[in-house]
């Protein structure tokens, strides 16, 4: 059975990414942090605690066959003081992954995760060949790691590319993300409080997100050394987003629209193509964004 690594898979991304793949894969998850009753579940799925900013992982580890590396900091702030916290929890572990296994041919690609934040604010459907325009310091060092792992592609023949992840939300999220508070309100009958909601973003189900994941390790061969988009390639505005699920719920709660501000350089439309990962993976891209809201409202 091939084995993959997941770094930083203690989160919410990670558990999911861990739990779909474990059906057909030997599953390690690396992390500073282990959700130990949520992985008691699945004894198939190897933890280690470790801090990959500081450490390596050990040079008697056997060598994956694949590694996908979620570890990073996220965060919607402009703050220029997360600069160092940035750079640490995507820059160096990519690097300290680099030079652990750079010797190790038994690899046959790490997935470095990126962001569809690092495209900016305009020109939307983003594609994968767009010079970048980040708004934000995550964004800019999410393009400073993708960067990086372009130039350990091609100057150092190491097998590294970049997905890009349009939104995502799905079963563990945390309830502070756009989804799981709206919905938590909404079967509260809370009031939301909210922005003028206009703009729009380019949802994906935790599933089917997995889903293409596995889909682009099969087809390794043909990722390594890319950027690919992994999203519906359909965006939908927030407002939508809470009038359906209001609609789903026969909620009572007052949705206060405008009550917050954009954000500075806020993007409205937020799409990204997803030409590139359906003639890569050899499927037609339809995620169903309506369909899966009323499956995640319903469990």
């Amino acid at each position: 059975m091939e084995s993959v690594f997941l770094i930083g898979g203690s989160g919410f991304i990670g558990k999911n990414l861990a739990k779909f793949l474990s059906m057909d894969y030997e599953v390690f998850v690396y992390d500073k942090f282990i959700d130990t009753p949520y992985f008691a579940q699945f004894p198939q799925i190897k933890t280690v605690l470790i801090d990959l900013v500081e450490e390596q992982i050990a040079p008697e580890t056997n060598t994956p066959d694949y590694i996908i590396n979620l570890a990073s900091i996220v965060t919607a702030e402009r703050d220029l003081s997360l600069f160092d916290g940035l750079i640490s929890s995507n820059l160096k572990i990519l690097l300290n992954l680099y030079n652990r296994f750079k010797e190790d041919r038994k690899l046959k690609m790490l997935v470095q995760f990126g962001s569809s934040e690092e495209y900016g604010s305009e020109n939307s459907p983003f594609t994968e060949t767009m010079r970048e325009q980040p708004n934000s310091p995550y964004a800019l060092v999410k393009q400073l790691t993708t960067n990086t792992a372009m130039m350990l592609y091609r100057n150092y023949n190491f097998p590294v590319m970049v997905v890009r992840p349009g939104n995502l939300f799905g079963t563990l999220q945390n309830k502070s993300k756009f989804i799981p508070y709206v919905i938590d309100c909404l079967k509260n009958n809370l009031p939301l409080n909210v922005s003028p909601c206009e703009q729009k973003r380019d949802f994906i189900y935790i599933d089917d997100f997995a889903g293409s994941i596995q889909k682009l390790i099969v087809n390794y061969s043909n990722c390594v050394g890319e950027i690919v988009n992994v999203s519906s390639g359909v965006s939908i505005s927030l407002k939508e987003i809470i009038e359906f699920c209001k609609t789903v719920l026969d909620s009572s709660s007052v949705v206060k629209y405008g009550a917050i501000p954009y954000r500075e350089n806020e993007v409205m439309d937020l799409k990204c193509s997803v030409e590139k990962l359906s003639e890569i993976t050899k499927t037609e891209i339809q995620f169903n964004i309506i369909n899966r809201l009323k499956e995640y409202i319903n469990k």
